[in-house]
């Protein structure tokens, strides 16, 4: 069935990719079924104001139906998820019949050119076969891979969509061989997340301590980078001894219903939880984190997104370690050396103290060696690639 549908959407590549050509404006369609995870901005507005291209964000529901799957979507969810593209100027349909209960085929979109956030539970009639029949269709991660599992490259996904945009040169080596497509669809262009850094200056007023506990609390069945349960309660505390720092508090979406669901915490409990970082500083629950992100002193962080997206800062970041979490890319295990990397809360609370109290800092310098920032935004590479492929 999956090399049937993998020669069925060449097939149709070849006839959309020649209608496309003939068109002088390009709808560019872009998938999106969590606001927090949207890291397209200046691919969508660099579509926006282009000659050839218009964009639009169609928000839908994903196809995770049990609800409990961590994955699953509430009707108030998805509603949050249109009003915030809605709210913040985005051109904006909904992909998701609430009446009828149903998901909207994206023809109704009239999209030459789908973009895709999101590689997990896509509903068939808005996914990259039924959709390649019409439209040219392109994966942009919404992070920048951490882990060597197969998560990353050998979903039936993967082999499905047209163009696969992926970080650099290192991922596109690794992916190719082992990929079931042999990576025909890989394209280096860097990371559109990134490209906020090279668009905005660093501010870095309000001295911003971030707090980012990732939700893989059980670690038997997922990547298992999360720490919470051991430094969950411990940095709570911290900040709350320390007031004099400008604190943030960045949890991963779906920590609050992965701790009730294993037993961690009490529903009760992981609400007081979030209400005391309320009460304490900045709670940031949606994707808009990257001016914090230029504003901030240090994060303390398991989530493994924002080890490459903070490195780019050139600011310190304490990873808290988890020994049964998954291994680590090549990406990552080159940036491991510009981290403060602590295995226990005696050596989370030592780091904390040299950083913040004692304003000492001993891989500074080492950090200035970074350059994730490109002189061409991954943006302009995505554009180009796509444009490339059509008109030449």
């Amino acid at each position: 069935k999956i090399k049937q549908n993998c020669k069925y959407v060449q097939k149709n590549k070849v006839k959309v990719l020649k209608k496309l050509k003939r068109k002088e404006v390009l709808n560019v369609v872009f998938y999106v079924y969590d606001e927090t995870k949207w890291k397209c901005q200046y691919l969508y507005e660099l579509m926006k104001n282009h000659p050839k291209f218009n964009s639009k964000v169609v928000v839908t529901k994903n196809a995770a139906y049990n609800l409990d799957n961590p994955s699953y979507q509430s009707k108030e969810e998805i509603k949050k998820t249109f009003n915030f593209f809605k709210n913040n100027g985005y051109e904006t349909d909904l992909g998701y019949d609430f009446e009828n209960n149903k998901h909207i085929p994206f023809k109704k979109f009239s999209p030459d050119i789908i973009i895709y956030q999101h590689p997990w539970y896509v509903e068939t009639s808005q996914g990259p076969v039924v959709c390649s029949k019409f439209a040219l269709t392109a994966y942009v991660p919404y992070d920048i891979s951490v882990t060597t599992l197969p998560i990353e490259y050998n979903l039936r996904f993967f082999q499905y969509i047209e163009n696969y945009f992926v970080f650099n040169e290192v991922l596109k080596d690794f992916y190719a061989p082992l990929m079931d497509n042999k990576g025909i669809n890989l394209k280096s262009v860097g990371a559109p997340s990134l490209d906020y850094f090279k668009f905005n200056e660093q501010k870095n007023d309000k001295q911003y301590v971030i707090f980012a506990p990732h939700w893989t609390v059980n670690h038997e069945k997922t990547i298992a980078y999360s720490t919470f349960e051991q430094t969950g309660i411990f940095m709570l505390e911290y900040a709350k001894k320390h007031p004099e720092f400008n604190w943030v508090f960045k949890p991963h979406p779906m920590l609050k219903k992965a701790v009730v669901d294993n037993n961690i915490m009490t529903k009760e409990e992981i609400e007081n939880y979030y209400k005391e970082w309320e009460t304490l500083g900045t709670a940031c629950y949606d994707c808009n984190y990257f001016e914090i992100f230029n504003d901030s002193q240090l994060m303390i962080t398991d989530c493994c997104t924002f080890l490459p997206e903070y490195c780019a800062t050139r600011k310190p970041l304490i990873r808290l370690v988890s020994k049964d979490g998954a291994e680590f890319n090549q990406n990552i295990k080159d940036m491991l050396q510009y981290f403060y990397n602590v295995e226990s809360i005696e050596n989370l609370e030592k780091t904390l103290n040299i950083i913040l109290i004692d304003k000492n800092d001993p891989l500074k310098d080492k950090r200035e060696n970074i350059s994730l920032i490109k002189k061409q935004s991954a943006s302009e590479n995505i554009l180009n690639a796509l444009s490339e492929e059509i008109y030449n």
